[in-house]
């Protein structure tokens, strides 16, 4: 599977939210708990497993 840039922002979402999470636990608590970090998680994985339009396809 080839990565384009919108699967690469989703992965550094998810990866930026993990960091947080482990490292900032406490500096911020709105994104790493409750509904900003679902919402991070919810926008992270669509743009991961995004795959785009049939016809955009430049190949």
């Amino acid at each position: 599977m080839k990565l384009n840039k919108i699967n690469v922002l989703g992965w550094l979402i998810i990866i930026f939210l993990g960091i947080s999470e482990f490292f900032f636990k406490e500096e911020l608590p709105m994104i790493t708990k409750g509904l900003g970090g679902l919402i991070c998680i919810i926008i992270g994985s669509t743009l991961v497993f995004y795959k785009g339009k049939k016809g955009t396809d430049k190949h």
